[in-house]
């Protein structure tokens, strides 16, 4: 059962004496560890100060997030942002996170949920507050694509589309950085990418639309940067990770199913997409593709054991 909890700063939280800074709703029943896990996601880090003429410009966050602090069948949706000033008349921030077990993962990934209407708060002005109802995921499939227009637009070349899928299925591990501009539509671009991968896969993918540090304990694949952002400089000192630069030319593209698919549209061919990832995951480890035999006809007679001298 999803539960979620919402953090931002306020006169008076739910948790007898708090105030400031604290969590002022969760579902009800959401254990201590896993509280204090969502409200360690709550960090903001504004490009802009309050009443500065860009403030309006500040990015929003949105995240999905798995760690073994939470096991392998749970994940963590969140969107973080800048909101209006608080009772003090300072800056302030809104945390809205869902936690969520695998078995309510929609087909159509973690970027098509979050996108959902009123599946995340933008504004809170209410009092302190246990929601005393599971929260509801909508269920939804996207094995039909459009073109991806926004990867068009920035690059000129829809195709594009398949670097940050392409580069999870060589390496589920390998960090992404991607280097872009505050007016470019991050989320868009994302949610594209991850279109391309099959269903089963989309909740794989960790990503932060806002990244300025990696949360302890969590996972971040794609790792979404504004340009000329402090959290460029973890790429510098860890050449394994990828990054691809928005704000540049991109590289030259590898003809592939990705890269068409991403292009035209079309429906996603599932199952041809896993097996090929299997069978080139069995072949880097020595294991044979399991092979099914034609089928032999048997009758009753034959399941009888014969004799020394082979007669039945």
């Amino acid at each position: 059962m999803a539960s979620e909890l919402v953090y931002t700063s306020a006169e008076r939280g739910l948790r007898p004496g708090s105030r400031g800074y604290c969590t002022v709703a969760h579902t009800r029943g959401l254990s201590p560890a896993h509280l204090q896990i969502l409200e360690a996601l709550s960090g903001y880090k504004s490009l802009y100060a309050l009443h500065d003429e860009q403030e309006a410009d500040n990015p929003v966050s949105y995240s999905h997030h798995s760690s073994s602090l939470l096991g392998p069948s749970m994940s963590i949706l969140s969107r973080v942002s800048p909101t209006q000033a608080d009772h003090t008349g300072r800056s302030n921030k809104l945390a809205h996170h869902v936690l969520l077990n695998s078995r309510e993962y929609p087909e159509a990934g973690p970027l098509w949920l979050s996108q959902q209407k009123d599946f995340f708060l933008s504004n809170w002005n209410r009092a302190p507050q246990f929601f005393e109802q599971p929260k509801t995921i909508p269920a939804g499939g996207c094995d039909v694509l459009d073109k991806a227009r926004a990867w068009e637009e920035i690059s000129g070349d829809a195709g594009h589309a398949c670097l940050l899928p392409a580069a999870f299925l060589a390496n589920p591990s390998r960090p992404v950085y991607i280097v872009y501009d505050i007016d470019m539509p991050i989320l868009q671009l994302l949610s594209e990418s991850l279109a391309l991968l099959p269903a089963q896969k989309r909740w794989q993918v960790t990503y932060n639309s806002y990244f300025t540090h990696l949360p302890v304990g969590m996972s971040c694949l794609w790792r979404c940067c504004v340009s000329g952002s402090e959290a460029l400089r973890e790429h510098k000192r860890n050449m394994q990770c990828q990054i691809i630069d928005l704000t540049a030319k991109l590289p030259p593209l590898q003809e592939n199913e990705l890269c068409v698919l991403a292009r035209e549209g079309g429906k996603l061919e599932t199952n041809k997409t896993d097996n090929k990832e299997e069978s080139r995951q069995r072949r880097s480890t020595g294991r044979r593709d399991f092979v099914l035999m034609p089928q032999r006809k048997i009758n009753m007679l034959s399941l009888k054991p014969r004799d020394k001298e082979g007669e039945r």
